[in-house]
């Protein structure tokens, strides 16, 4: 009789309405198949993505965008007369070379300024895409490391992430410097002078020699990626101590 008993006696679960039992239910009177159910970032590989250090990165590839993009704005376009008449078409006609006001010599000369101030503007431009772009590979790197777990199997590796954001922090200002330095003494050179001149004389007054939006935008992302560089290195260091914490009494293994 007991054993039959046994067959028929019922499932354990949390009382329902009415005091009723509802049978496999969760921690919250739920399925359990619909409350053990994890959300997009909570699968194993993506909670990195929840901690400080995930969160500091992805603003750093941010940055690392718009310094790239910012910066290209410099390299992708020469400006002024030389660059509107290639344009061809209606464009041509009502804002390039048919109506400039520029003909004969004053059209030569404003075509041989335009490429003597691109060329000149032209390595800063180059360098500042370099930089955006190895600051943008290299964040994106250690947001693939993290996600694949790697400080927690090899603790050493924050060791070294936090010296690599030191030395791109400090090495990041001397870089700003010269970058707006160089710029500085481009559009203080003669050839942007005569050039700002030689446009205004026929009515146009967007060639002044001075700093334009991308170029401060990107000298402001640095200076922003400055600081978040040292933040990351903190918490590198942090996630050191927190891993080597876990080695000896492992309780979480996510909150680096």
């Amino acid at each position: 009789m007991t054993e039959g008993s046994n067959l028929h006696a019922p499932r354990p679960g949390r009382p329902g309405a009415g005091g009723r039992t509802v049978p496999g239910a969760g921690p919250q009177g739920l399925p359990r198949s619909r409350a053990a159910a994890p959300g997009l970032l909570d699968c194993r590989c993506c909670r990195y993505l929840h901690t400080a250090r995930a969160c500091c990165q992805m603003v750093e590839v941010l940055l690392a965008v718009l310094i790239l993009v910012c910066s290209s704005v410099s390299y992708g376009s020469t400006g002024g007369y030389t660059g509107l008449p290639s344009l061809g078409g209606i464009y041509y006609y009502q804002y390039g070379g048919a109506y400039s006001g520029f003909s004969g010599a004053d059209g030569e000369k404003a075509q041989q300024l335009d490429q003597h101030f691109y060329l000149q503007k032209l390595p800063i431009a180059r360098a500042a895409m370099a930089t955006g772009g190895f600051l943008l590979v290299f964040s994106s790197v250690r947001i693939l490391v993290g996600v694949l777990r790697l400080p927690w199997r090899f603790p050493a590796w924050l060791l070294l992430e936090c010296v690599l954001d030191t030395v791109i922090a400090v090495g990041t200002v001397p870089a700003l410097y010269y970058f707006f330095h160089c710029l500085l003494g481009v559009y203080n050179s003669s050839a942007c002078k005569e050039r700002e001149q030689l446009y205004q004389s026929k009515g146009y007054q967007g060639f002044r020699c001075s700093l334009h939006g991308a170029e401060i935008a990107a000298g402001l992302s640095g200076c922003i990626a400055v600081m978040m560089y040292l933040l990351s290195a903190g918490l590198a260091v942090r996630g050191y101590r927190t891993v080597a914490k876990l080695k000896q009494k492992p309780v979480e293994l996510y909150k680096l």
